[in-house]
């Protein structure tokens, strides 16, 4: 009843609340005129057969003129109106009344009925709107009083004017307590409503700040799973729609390089861009970190959605200026159509694994997930538990590939290379199990494994040949990793010389400064640094002559295609680039004599591949070793003998 009011109630008190007593009266009111329009039709039914002549018209036209205004009083009233229009219209029906009582005591006057006086008083007290109504109608009512006892019967004017002065005194004060109480109780109950009003307010308040991300003011993550149930109970109406999953490519290291108040406002910048890029078209989220959900309304066939979501990395690759800085990163995509029959959990992990696939061939890519990815997961996931648990010292063997110098024509150097027989899983690629190492933080055991094994060998061998041994992106950003392996390579006695250290631009790119203070930590001690896969990164002239390196490894993968002319100008530029810079220069995946021709016209120092050695044991190097010392005494004897 009271809610109506409750928008243009500011308080509780004054005008506000004697409206809504006023409404709160209106049912009595109302019933008090259907009462009244009753009792005048009946009333007009007996004139009519008590009357004639001129007393008839008289009081047949007075009641039936107040039978037709109380039916219609009765009828407005089934609507609130202004208390004001309430007022008016009570005071207009009260004054019927009493003219109709008026009328019948000046057609025939009898003492017995100035009883009707005390009960209007009563009645018109009772049913006011307010209290100046109801004053009003009672003034009145005893002035209609005191006029019939003057022109009829003075004598009895002290006698009904007290007792109908004790009435209406009685019927106002009994008023006033009630519409008090009743006040008091709107007032109370129009408080509540106000509370919970404002409860709700700051309930929703609380509820937006909580699907909301503070940084951004995207949704949520919260929001994010009210989002995707409503729209996967929806797709069966809806036609469907796709989960989004959003990376960042390179936030860490902005992160890293600029401090988290510039990482910060670049997340602002690039969910900017992503709300724009939307619009409407899918609900956005931040569910933490640099990871951005997406839910497409569409049911659009893969390829389209892969084209939209193409066109939201280009947005999210493009320049931003953030203060006085140009930044640039890339995302990478993973996406799943939310089908209704499978659960959130699965939707959200099948798109996940499309968004791992993407990031770990390449970055900078849209994945639609496919279920071999479910697959290579799986299988990512057992090689994972199985190296936590592996021992490193009984399940790793060390195998070594030989570097062949072509100005001295012989094995100069040999790389080892780790090889894991996993109890569990058996036998495992380094391709597989080296890079999942990398991932899970577990390759720095790998790494002093493989470099006990290493010294372990060097110090077996009567004539020591040189190892080169790799370090990851992990090893080279932590101190201490490098303390270990400079302590380790200390207790061992063994020539720094004899322990070359292999890494790649991709590794140092985490974090370059302190790679490149960890590097000249080990070249000081005397260690060669070499830089592997070189020609497929970042690699710039500036950028190589201040990392330590002595040699450059030149990727094998230059090798595939010899008959290409621009494959003998890319080798000569890289080639080139190590002489300039002053290092030596490998290359390798030389597997024929062709490539090996190809090698030495671009001028490089030595190589590495199947030609010159197959990845073997340490007895079969040495045997490969002893078996070159015996040719090239073979050699020497041939000279000497042709002199």
């Amino acid at each position: 009843m009271f809610g109506q009011f409750i928008d243009n109630a500011p308080s509780s008190n004054g005008s506000d609340t004697d409206t809504i007593v006023a409404q709160t009266y209106r049912p009595i009111i109302r019933g008090y005129f259907g009462v009244a329009a009753v009792y005048y039709l009946i009333m007009t039914a007996a004139h009519f057969l008590a009357l004639d002549g001129i007393n008839l018209v008289i009081l047949a036209a007075a009641s039936i003129t107040a039978s037709i205004a109380t039916i219609f009083a009765w009828y407005i009233l089934r609507e609130p109106l202004p208390i004001e229009k309430m007022e008016a219209l009570t005071c207009f029906i009260n004054l019927l009344v009493l003219t109709n009582v008026m009328i019948a005591l000046q057609i025939e006057f009898a003492q017995a009925k100035l009883i009707y006086f005390i009960m209007m008083a009563m009645v018109f007290a009772f049913a006011s709107v307010s209290m100046r109504q109801a004053i009003l109608s009672l003034t009145s009512v005893l002035g209609g009083l005191f006029y019939e006892l003057l022109i009829h019967d003075i004598n009895q004017l002290a006698v009904y004017g007290f007792i109908s002065f004790a009435a209406a005194l009685s019927a106002v004060a009994i008023t006033f307590f009630l519409r008090r109480s009743i006040g008091l109780a709107v007032s109370a109950k129009l408080e509540a409503e106000i509370g919970l009003k404002e409860a709700q307010k700051i309930g929703e308040t609380m509820r937006q700040r909580s699907l909301s991300d503070s940084l951004t003011g995207l949704p949520n993550r919260r929001a994010f799973f009210e989002t995707l149930t409503t729209y996967k109970l929806e797709s069966d109406t809806t036609g469907g729609s796709w989960l989004i999953l959003l990376d960042l490519d390179g936030f860490k290291a902005v992160n890293d390089g600029y401090g988290h108040i510039m990482g910060d406002e670049l997340l602002k910048a690039v969910a900017s861009r992503l709300r724009d890029y939307c619009d409407g078209d899918a609900h956005v989220s931040r569910t933490g970190g640099d990871e951005f959900n997406v839910i497409l309304f569409s049911d659009a066939k893969k390829e389209i959605v892969e084209s939209w979501c193409q066109g939201l990395l280009e947005i999210i690759a493009e320049i931003y200026q953030i203060e006085d800085r140009l930044i640039q990163i890339s995302g990478s995509i993973g996406c799943h159509q939310i089908i209704p029959d499978l659960s959130d959990t699965q939707i959200i992990r099948n798109a996940d694994y499309a968004l791992l696939h993407a990031k770990r061939h390449g970055k900078n890519r849209v994945i639609v997930f496919r279920e071999e990815h479910a697959k290579d997961a799986a299988e990512r996931f057992k090689i994972e538990q199985a190296l936590r648990v592996a021992d490193f010292d009984a399940e790793i063997e060390l195998l070594f590939q030989p570097q062949f110098s072509l100005g001295q024509n012989e094995i100069t150097r040999a790389e080892a290379l780790a090889r894991w027989d996993s109890p569990i899983l058996g036998e495992i690629g380094p391709d597989r199990f080296i890079k999942i190492a990398e991932e899970s933080g577990l390759i720095a055991s790998i790494t002093l494994s493989v470099l006990e094994k290493a010294i372990a060998a060097l110090k077996s061998w009567q004539a020591p040949i040189p190892l080169s041994i790799n370090l990851s992106g992990h090893d080279l950003i932590s101190d201490q990793i490098i303390n270990q392996i400079i302590q380790m390579i200390k207790d061992s006695d063994l020539e720094p010389s004899l322990l070359e250290f292999e890494v790649t631009e991709t590794a140092m790119m985490a974090d370059t400064q302190k790679a490149s203070n960890n590097l000249l930590r080990l070249t000081e001690l005397g260690h060669p640094v070499a830089l592997d896969d070189f020609g497929t990164g970042y690699s710039n002239f500036n950028y190589l002559r201040t990392l330590p390196i002595s040699k450059l490894k030149v990727d094998r993968s230059f090798m595939q295609n010899l008959t290409d002319p621009m494959t003998e100008k890319i080798l000569h530029s890289l080639s080139g680039m190590a002489r300039t810079l002053d290092v030596e220069c490998l290359l390798e995946g030389i597997e024929n004599e062709l490539e090996l021709i190809m090698a030495k016209r671009v001028g490089a120092q030595s190589v590495q591949g199947y030609l010159f050695g197959m990845p073997m044991s340490a007895n079969e190097l040495v045997e490969c070793l002893e078996a070159q010392s015996i040719e090239n005494q073979l050699q020497d004897l041939k000279k000497i003998a042709g002199k």
